[in-house]
């Protein structure tokens, strides 16, 4: 049962939030985005370069026994996927600009994953399939964005209007669900929630969030560019990371790092979504 919410139920939640991100956006977006890549260029580096680096500080400051110094370096050389942008948009971010750092770097990560992999984890050979890859961020991320947004431009029925409206006040319902599926797939690890691991996950998410409010500061950017660097940065792709310890290394046990996060990031992603969410009520 666990396995087929992490597997379809999942999915299908983060398709129908993208989907009620491209109902937001036009082309026009992506075209302003495409006028400023350096931003893009920036947000990668931290996520790239950075976040490492953060990573590598926390394994050594809390002396982290191998599996969970090895888990949490998965989860750093991850870069974030469609939760990102979900949280992103719902936070008042730029979601054009989260949809295309997460697709730069969706496309980046086959070839990064392995060479910084042995730099923690030695004695490894992996090979990230890139055709797989790049289906993943298509049947998630970008086809349900493409659906939306020629829907949105094309079709002007008083009904749509309707359909728009309900699916933008649902798109919170669904990140929330994938939350809660998220927690009832792994039950098993609430044991593990005040321990050495919750700690450093914690302390990578956040200080990945500042890492990228950091960045953000340097461009002189708004508060937008502020929240969807923090995000973008701050928010890893846990999937990532436990499918690599799984299914590709074959290590189960690098997936408790992994898994705390997919559960904790939700704390400051929420609060944040809160803090929009009561900011434009109070209006």
């Amino acid at each position: 049962m666990s396995q087929t919410m992490l597997t379809i139920a999942l999915p299908l939640a983060l398709a129908w939030v993208m989907y009620c991100v491209g109902l937001t956006l036009t082309v026009e977006d992506f075209k302003r985005v495409a006028l400023y890549p350096h931003k893009v260029i920036a947000a990668l580096a931290a996520q790239l370069i950075g976040l490492p680096l953060l990573a590598y500080l926390l394994i050594h400051l809390f002396a982290l026994p191998e599996p969970i110094a090895a888990g949490l370096w998965l989860l750093a050389i991850a870069p974030g996927g469609a939760s990102s942008n979900a949280i992103s948009h719902l936070s008042g971010g730029d979601s054009a600009l989260s949809i295309s750092i997460t697709a730069v770097s969706s496309l980046i990560i086959p070839v990064s994953l392995p060479l910084m992999l042995p730099l923690i984890i030695h004695d490894t050979q992996l090979v990230m399939p890139v055709q797989t890859a790049i289906l993943q961020l298509a049947a998630v991320t970008i086809a349900p964005l493409i659906i939306a947004m020629t829907m949105k431009r094309y079709i002007t029925a008083f009904w749509f209007s309707a359909f728009s409206r309900f699916a933008a006040s649902s798109a919170l319902c669904a990140l929330f669900f994938t939350v809660v599926v998220t927690l009832a797939a792994n039950a098993h690890i609430f044991s593990q929630m005040f321990t050495v691991a919750s700690t450093a996950v914690l302390a990578l998410c956040l200080s990945g969030m500042l890492l990228g409010l950091t960045v953000a500061k340097l461009l002189g950017g708004d508060k937008r560019l502020m929240k969807t660097l923090s995000i973008e940065v701050g928010i890893q792709n846990a999937g990532t990371a436990i499918f690599v310890a799984v299914v590709q290394l074959q290590r189960p046990e690098l997936a408790l790092t992994p898994l705390l996060y997919g559960i904790l990031m939700n704390i400051p992603a929420m609060l944040l979504i809160y803090r929009n969410k009561r900011r434009v009520s109070c209006r």
